[in-house]
């Protein structure tokens, strides 16, 4: 007697599958089937809104971001070549699509004017927002935007040097250089 083999979802499957697998497989699904793509975009949207919200300094001004790098994927699978990694070119365009959502933008959130007691106060969810937290995303709103750029992208999307100097199109040199630098500066406003 032969027992049915009980088989797993087609999401399971493809979640365990690496990035330049589950590309393959939604280039060839797009774009009449989606769930490769579902799955592969699942993989990174929360790193990815983390790391557009603390560049944006908005939530709904990333989750606008986030949509559009998704929809850009989307579009713009077939066309991967491959000569980077999936993410590489996934946060390739979601630092251009925040560079120009920040161009866009017309009415900057001035932190600076903002004071801290404001700030805690407007917290009507009952979530607790660090002061120094706060204080923290006040100095890097002073970088540059690409001093800003890559400590977003080496401290809170957890990316290689390697990754970020690609995905900003720098050396390699350049990128850790400029990211000892930031960091000296966040140092001094800290101390």
């Amino acid at each position: 007697m032969n027992r049915p083999v009980a088989r797993r979802p087609i999401r399971a499957q493809l979640a365990e599958k690496n990035d330049e697998q589950l590309v393959a497989i939604a280039r060839r699904q797009l774009p009449h089937v989606t769930l490769a793509y579902e799955v592969l975009m699942r993989r990174y949207q929360d790193a990815l809104m983390r790391t557009c919200t603390r560049y944006l300094g908005s939530v709904h001004d990333a989750e606008e971001v986030v949509h559009e790098v998704m929809l850009k994927v989307f579009h713009g699978l077939a066309r991967f070549k491959g000569e980077s990694s999936f993410k590489t070119w996934l946060y390739r365009i979601a630092h251009n699509e925040s560079m120009t959502w920040l161009r866009k933008r017309k009415d900057q959130l001035d932190l600076d004017s903002v004071s801290e007691d404001d700030y805690l106060a407007t917290d009507q969810h009952g979530v607790e927002r660090d002061v120094m937290g706060l204080r923290l995303e006040r100095w890097i709103n002073r970088l540059g935007p690409e001093d800003k750029s890559i400590v977003v992208y080496r401290g809170i999307a957890e990316l290689e040097f390697k990754e970020i100097a690609d995905i900003m199109d720098m050396s390699l040199s350049a990128v850790k250089m400029r990211y000892q630098r930031a960091l000296d500066k966040l140092k001094q406003h800290y101390e």
